[in-house]
């Protein structure tokens, strides 16, 4: 399987809910969720609790877990017309994005179909997952991004940005946001709405965090990052958050490493399927 995308559809599950009204499957769906292929791969139980929870807010929300282009333009073709069909047979939902790879994608290839920030969602239904009083530094594409909605959300969990821009509001402000040395800058985690770019970050020897491991729990990968949740919402901010040591263990290690092994990624996606299919479907 090459990087980030499908050489068959086998792992794809593009199906309508079911029903609590008929027990059979909406006939047509408002929603759709399409929570991208490189987030499935990577951290295949954030998809089942992301799903989940929409489903609580918007109980026909279909799930769309389909890759809809890669790197043969031919392919590409032959993925997006059956994106469509596929889409259509579902009532022509607008589409959940959860990256912004995919909303560049939409916006280009299938301008047809209307599609919806997920973080913007879970602003609107005040899912934020509690509090978390860490310090991270935005790293989030402007022009297809999600930064103010992540910017928003961060805040509503407490979380301290890091901005490299105005580093004097750093220093001694009113706000009890503590002073950065220089050197401890690199030690400070990104957070991002795109897994790529998580990856990439690790990849490359930092520390990275996908918006929806703050909401929803650390994936397998950054089980080490401490992910302190409060009751509410309240954020005291009379012991500012701190740069922390985010020296892994071996075990910590090798997890990470798998990230980037492209087995450990079919196996993930292999295992979503059938997840998915037997939490939400019974089958």
């Amino acid at each position: 399987m090459a990087n980030n995308q499908f050489t068959s559809e086998s792992f794809a599950v593009v199906r309508a809910p079911m029903d609590p009204a008929t027990g059979k499957p909406f006939e047509s769906c408002q929603y759709a969720l399409f929570p991208g292929i490189a987030l499935a791969q990577s951290e295949p139980e954030l998809v089942v609790l992301l799903y989940d929870s929409i489903l609580h807010q918007y109980p026909d929300t279909a799930m769309f877990l389909y890759k809809g282009y890669g790197a043969d333009p031919l392919l590409n073709r032959k993925y997006q017309q059956r994106l469509l069909t596929h889409w259509r047979n579902l009532g022509k939902p607008t589409m959940i994005l959860a990256t912004p790879e995919d909303r560049k994608f939409f916006r280009g290839s299938l301008a047809e179909i209307p599609t919806a920030s997920l973080y913007d969602i879970l602003i609107e239904r005040s899912v934020s997952g509690g509090c978390n009083r860490e310090l991270y530094r935005l790293s989030e594409p402007e022009e297809y991004g999600f930064a103010k909605a992540l910017r928003q959300l961060a805040e509503m969990m407490g979380v301290t940005l890091y901005d490299a821009s105005n580093r004097e509001s750093l220093i001694g402000d009113v706000s009890g946001v503590p002073t950065v040395p220089t050197a401890d800058v690199s030690r400070i985690p990104f957070l991002t709405s795109s897994m790529e770019v998580r990856n990439a970050m690790k990849k490359n020897g930092f520390e990275a965090v996908h918006i929806l491991e703050l909401i929803y729990g650390m994936g397998k990968s950054n089980q080490h990052l401490a992910h302190t949740h409060a009751e509410g919402h309240e954020h005291n901010h009379d012991e500012p958050p701190k740069v922390r040591d985010t020296v892994m263990s071996e075990e910590e290690q090798a997890a990470q490493d798998a990230l980037f092994d492209e087995t450990i990624k079919k196996q993930n996606l292999c295992e979503l399927h059938d997840t998915l299919l037997s939490f939400f479907w019974g089958e």
